[in-house]
């Protein structure tokens, strides 16, 4: 690795942004529910439900390699599940939760497959990158919720991911690969708290604004577009259906992840659009963002809404990041974070009208 690489890897284990809410909240060491506790026709759905989100996981992870035997297996346990839905419609409970349980054997392996084919170094880096921006967006809704028991998780997660970055720099990727687990853990805790709190109100503006990056997004694609985005776009679109599908059925918490995945996706989407952004096309959004902060500003401070002034302030480090990663010739960095500057002001603005 190359001074220049070396820099902006370390940079990043922190600074990172976009790759999906739910790779850390769904991913990671989660019990199997024994079968002896699979009474209920509720609990096996829940069961199946849980196995398809951890699919949509491991896709992101798998997608990340050029692993054929990896991409093989997951597609499997795609099937598998697949099978599993259609014998829990037909009221086959046991037999749908065995074939489910199938599913996500074959899906941990291709996890184990896919990982194996990515060197240590570069796990650290695509974790800390995904670490970063869920983490920033579960401390704005812990913020804005005022939980200080999930603020309090987030900030000892954020604790071992400066930790993750120190043994990186010295060297020791095995011990800040186990950082990084730790911080997981953490924040994962963290958005359970933050998603059990979730009000309908939130959770249908979330769903809103999910809806229309989708879309503007898919406007933003154009003929030549990276066939990997289109792919991707899709997948957003899938979980915001699910994430609906949630919140008619009473399940604020799986729509608040599934709403958080389907952003996730739209913004990578967008970020694979092309070749790369030019400086050009990031200085605009620079510019524009500029212009809107500016007309915010006293909007949030006459206001007294103090989630809305935290939100503007994390706004305006975004803004700084970006002109930072702009200046050292990091483009699709510093495009990232403009993005997501955009975006925590549009958040501001939503409180305080």
């Amino acid at each position: 690795m190359d001074t220049r690489t070396c820099h902006r890897t370390g940079r990043t284990l922190i600074k990172g942004v976009v790759f999906g809410l739910l790779a850390l909240v769904t991913a990671g060491s989660i019990p199997d529910i024994a079968v002896a506790q699979m009474s209920g026709g509720e609990q096996v759905e829940a069961y199946i439900e849980r196995t398809e989100e951890l699919l949509i996981w491991a896709r992101g992870l798998v997608g990340e390699t050029q692993s054929v035997p990896a991409r093989r297996v997951l597609s499997q346990a795609a099937d598998l599940h697949h099978r599993s839905r259609g014998l829990m419609s037909r009221g086959m409970k046991l037999e749908a939760l065995g074939v489910s349980r199938r599913s996500r054997a074959a899906m941990w392996h291709s996890v184990r497959l896919a990982r194996e084919a990515m060197g240590l170094e570069e796990r650290i880096r695509i974790r800390a990158e995904r670490f970063s921006d869920q983490h920033s967006q579960l401390m704005e809704r812990a913020l804005d919720a005022g939980d200080r028991q999930a603020m309090d998780f987030l900030r000892r997660s954020e604790n071992n991911a400066v930790r993750a970055r120190e043994q990186y720099h010295q060297g020791d990727f095995k011990l800040s690969w186990k950082m990084l687990e730790k911080a997981g853990d953490l924040m994962r805790r963290a958005a359970r708290l933050l998603a059990d709190g979730t009000s309908p109100e939130r959770l249908e503006l979330e769903i809103d604004r999910t809806r229309m990056l989708i879309e503007r997004t898919r406007e933003s694609l154009d003929n030549d577009a990276n066939p990997r985005a289109r792919k991707m776009l899709a997948e957003a679109e899938e979980a915001l259906v699910r994430a609906r599908d949630g919140m008619d059925r009473g399940h604020p918490g799986r729509a608040l992840q599934m709403t958080g995945l389907a952003r996730q996706l739209a913004i990578r989407a967008a970020s694979l659009d092309g070749t790369g952004p030019d400086d050009a096309s990031v200085q605009r959004q620079l510019e524009r963002f500029d212009d809107r902060s500016g007309r915010v500003a006293d909007r949030v401070r006459d206001s007294g809404s103090k989630p809305a002034r935290e939100m503007y302030e994390r706004a305006l480090q975004h803004r700084t990041r970006a002109a930072e990663a702009l200046a050292n010739g990091d483009g699709e960095l510093a495009l990232r974070q403009i993005r997501a500057a955009h975006d925590l002001l549009g958040q501001a603005e939503d409180l305080i009208r």
